[in-house]
């Protein structure tokens, strides 16, 4: 799913603080998911509120598989974003040790 069209390489400034606050958002939103998904499965709560800023909904055990699905899907997203906006790139890649390095 392009969230960014990609004939566009380059973002107008409106446009650019536009995707800046869906990251901002859609991390957040990670975020929430993610205390959820960890109460519900380390601290042994049976139910977990979780507060977006303008809704909140009360999840348990029974939601997790939606809730890791949800979160794997934002993760996607973040990850686009990021790219699209040039945050968090990695210019090169690091080279893996090849054979036996001699310690």
């Amino acid at each position: 799913m392009a969230l960014i069209n990609d004939s566009h390489t380059t973002l107008a400034e409106d446009q650019k603080k536009f995707w800046e606050d869906a990251l901002k958002n859609s991390r957040m939103i990670y975020f929430e998911l993610d205390k959820a998904i960890y109460s519900l499965t380390q601290e042994e709560k049976k139910s977990y509120s979780i507060d977006t800023g303008q809704t909140s909904m009360n999840v348990t055990r029974q939601d997790l598989p939606a809730l890791l699905d949800r979160r794997g899907k934002l993760k996607a997203e973040i990850e686009e974003l990021e790219e699209k906006l040039g945050i968090n790139q990695i210019k090169q890649k690091p080279q893996l040790l090849q054979g036996n390095p001699a310690w």
